[in-house]
């Protein structure tokens, strides 16, 4: 069966072991300050902020990019959304953000998941995250396309010169 959310190419098999090495690593360096982040909420609350969770994510992605590059990966595989991909995305973004919605304006909707307000905020948010994903997919698509165009470029380098 084909996947009809997202459309993946592998450029290089040698490349693609090593990103999986850097993302392994980088795995291992988030699960442990995410434990870390645990074990201050639990030992020491009044020292626990939540943006720590955010800021353990943000050293995760960059130790991945940061490992990747010195295990001299130069090819990332081609990789973006269908439409029915962007759709979803669009709908799981459209629900965090309006569950949190729901929880800090309860008294406004009157303790009803069905009322005209809360109801309407659903369809103007996923209206409005909706260009922003195609956008944002858009820069993938053409992202993969550059990067497919330099590995053509380079393998008929590689070839000219044997």
């Amino acid at each position: 069966m084909k996947n009809r959310f997202f459309y993946y190419q592998l450029l290089d098999e040698r490349e693609e072991q090593l990103i999986n090495k850097a993302g392994t690593e980088s795995f291992y360096v988030f699960i442990g300050l995410i434990l870390f982040s645990y074990l201050v909420a639990v030992l020491a609350p009044s020292l626990f902020n939540p943006s720590m969770l955010l800021i353990t994510i943000i050293i995760g992605t960059f130790y991945f990019f940061n490992r990747a590059r010195q295990l001299g990966v130069t090819y990332y595989s081609r990789f973006h959304f269908t439409i029915g991909g962007c759709l979803l995305v669009t709908l799981a973004i459209t629900t965090l953000l309006m569950l949190q919605n729901y929880q800090f304006n309860i008294e406004i909707y009157q303790h009803n998941p069905l009322n005209v307000k809360y109801l309407s905020a659903w369809v103007i948010t996923y209206l409005i995250y909706l260009p922003w994903v195609f956008i944002g997919n858009l820069g993938l698509k053409s992202y993969g396309e550059w990067a497919q165009k330099k590995f053509d470029q380079d393998m008929d380098e590689l070839e000219s010169t044997d």
